[in-house]
């Protein structure tokens, strides 16, 4: 009884046509939260037989090279899907700082070989080099660290991209056994 009573609340809440069927949900409980506040703050995928819906955080592309997270509320056709895969996303920010400090740690060293500007402050250079290297090291050590694993679902104008931390993996693994079946039904339709 409870699940029709979802599946009636889903075809009104999310669905765009009330004969839509609901085939599974990647991110029950984000889903439940949804439904009963109508807020979403993690995401969510919700798959019926006639597209893919998306809620919540999630990273778009327009181009599949550049993502930008934010607030979604996307609906992909299933004619539209191309295909799944996953993506490793890192944060390009860390890399950025890590190789800002790198140089900046031997150019305060030059600096004050060259002008000799240590011997008029406080501050000591070398001491402030070391420091820039350590801050390099701990950025690029960060870079590695945060990495986000991504369920990318292309389609023809560009791909989205569920992060996996939100997704329970039962979930996400019967979501990916749906849309692998209907890519390999439309592959290979029988006569």
């Amino acid at each position: 009884m409870a699940q029709s009573n979802r599946e009636e609340q889903v075809r009104g809440e999310i669905f765009l046509n009330q004969d839509e069927k609901l085939l599974c949900t990647a991110g029950t409980s984000q889903l439940e939260r949804y439904l009963e506040k109508g807020k979403v703050s993690k995401s969510f995928a919700v798959l019926s037989d006639r597209a893919i819906y998306c809620k919540g955080k999630c990273c778009v592309s327009r181009d599949r090279r550049s993502y930008t997270t934010r607030q979604t509320d996307f609906r992909i056709d299933l004619e539209e899907f191309q295909g799944l895969k996953y993506l490793q996303h890192r944060n390009q920010l860390l890399l950025t700082l890590a190789f800002f400090f790198l140089l900046l740690g031997p150019a305060l060293l030059i600096l004050d070989r060259v002008i000799r500007f240590g011997d008029g402050i406080v501050l000591n250079p070398t001491l402030d080099a070391m420091i820039c290297l350590l801050l390099s090291g701990v950025f690029f050590l960060l870079y590695n660290i945060h990495k986000k694993t991504l369920l990318e679902l292309v389609h023809t104008n560009g791909s989205i991209g569920l992060p996996l931390r939100d997704l329970p993996e039962k979930e996400e693994h019967l979501f990916l056994r749906y849309l692998r079946a209907f890519l390999l039904s439309r592959e290979n339709p029988k006569a």
